[in-house]
């Protein structure tokens, strides 16, 4: 089962998702993280944070979305707000598309220990989502039942 998970920047919700995801979730799951409009690299304070997180921050990067055509996700849960209504590209057809709404410490915090204190929140809602995820065996389901399990981890 792979999971894309999707925000315009790929700098810190999606890459906090991804390494949260890949950290937790079951073998049975292949995670990626990608933008629509990458910034090309990691906010200092996200690198800060996974390492804290006891993660390489090297082997996480932001990345434009066209790079993972060949991917094809069977689920694409984009953490950024709504505000973009962005559409995903045809190539993200296939998958099971959610939003997941989460929290941007970089657009909140001015500081370094107000991010973490805001990264800290924004980790533990992805973490609370991605357990749940992980106890799911999507291949036993139909399209609108993954669609109806992964709605349903939007406000947690």
């Amino acid at each position: 089962m792979k999971i894309l998970f999707i925000c315009r920047h790929n700098a810190c919700r999606s890459i906090l998702a991804e390494a949260i995801a890949k950290r937790f979730l079951p073998d049975r799951f292949e995670v990626a993280s990608a933008g629509s409009d990458p910034i090309g690299e990691l906010h200092p304070y996200v690198e800060s944070y996974l390492t804290d997180m006891g993660l390489n921050p090297d082997d996480f990067r932001s990345k434009s979305w066209e790079e993972l055509t060949g991917y094809h996700p069977d689920i694409v849960i984009s953490v950024c707000d709504q505000q973009h209504g962005e559409a995903c590209p045809n190539w993200l057809a296939d998958g099971v598309r959610v939003s997941w709404d989460i929290n941007n410490p970089i657009g909140t915090s001015a500081s370094k220990a107000e991010f973490d204190e805001q990264c800290h929140q924004t980790s533990a809602s992805l973490k609370r989502r991605i357990d749940r995820l992980g106890k799911y065996y999507f291949e036993n389901m139909t399209h609108e039942e993954v669609s109806q399990k992964l709605s349903q981890l939007h406000d947690m």
